[in-house]
């Protein structure tokens, strides 16, 4: 009987594992590079969706007045964000790192007010332990954010690497068994 299972292109896991380990292994050489790309693209990021947000809001004729004008403002506020990350990369870090931390710490904040969607069936103890490694979380991100970055590049170029190679050994595998 036939295999059912899609067949990948071979070379294509080759070329997308050797490509990501490479990437991986740049990430660890060159990490303040690295992490000016990644404030560079978030800045690119923000920048395109500041101006979706005001193309929204300028568009939006079904749109309440009022709304439109938050949309507006909020759009406009984006953007100059992500002006200023590409502008000046550290500052797009900074950004990047203090919406993480901000973020951890409102969910966890959220969830022990009720915005906990588990609570009905997950021990309240465990729901309660989940919101508060959050809110840590969050407290250290925003307290040592040089050590966050680098956990984070570092955690990441790791998996490139693992992930990469390991795609390698999958392709050469699944060649030899097709010869």
């Amino acid at each position: 009987m036939p295999s059912t299972a899609p067949s990948r292109p071979l070379p294509l896991l080759l070329i997308v594992g050797a490509v990501s380990a490479l990437l991986g292994v740049v990430a660890l050489t060159w990490p303040s590079a690295t992490l000016v790309t990644i404030a560079v693209l978030f800045g690119a990021h923000l920048v395109t969706v500041g101006a979706l947000r005001l193309l929204v809001a300028l568009r939006g004729p079904a749109l309440p007045r009022a709304l439109r004008w938050f949309v507006a403002v909020l759009g406009a506020i984006v953007l100059v964000a992500g002006i200023i990350a590409i502008a000046s990369p550290a500052a797009g870090l900074a950004l990047l790192v203090t919406v993480v931390g901000l973020g951890w710490i409102i969910d966890g904040v959220a969830g022990l007010f009720g915005g906990l969607p588990e609570a009905a069936t997950a021990p309240r103890g465990l729901a309660i332990a989940t919101c508060a490694l959050s809110i840590a979380a969050g407290i250290l991100v925003l307290a040592l954010p040089a050590a966050a970055l680098a956990t984070v590049l570092a955690v990441g170029a790791t998996f490139l690497i693992a992930v990469g190679l390991l795609l390698v050994v999958v392709g050469l595998l699944a060649a030899r068994a097709r010869d």
